[in-house]
């Protein structure tokens, strides 16, 4: 699982007007940015990475909502190695 790095807003795209940064059934790498966590109008990159992760994986759920209030450590999507 990919879990937010700290508490905020969860946003799945870089903006309203853009794809998501990933969608399930995607192939994802390491380093891949996966969604963006706002606090106090900064905005932080979700990305793919840690040493319990695979270097590739498959998205297999998104566990959050566009806009939805987070907190650290809560599971926002489940990987599966690729």
């Amino acid at each position: 699982a990919v879990k937010a790095p700290n508490d905020g807003i969860f946003y799945c795209r870089p903006t309203p007007d853009d794809p998501p940064f990933a969608a399930v059934g995607d192939r994802i790498t390491a380093g891949q940015t996966l969604g963006l966590i706002e606090v106090m109008k900064t905005f932080n990159p979700v990305k793919f990475e840690g040493s319990a992760l695979p270097e590739q994986a498959v998205l297999r759920s998104v566990e959050v909502s566009d806009h939805q209030e987070v907190a650290s450590g809560q599971t926002l999507f489940v990987v599966e190695p690729a």
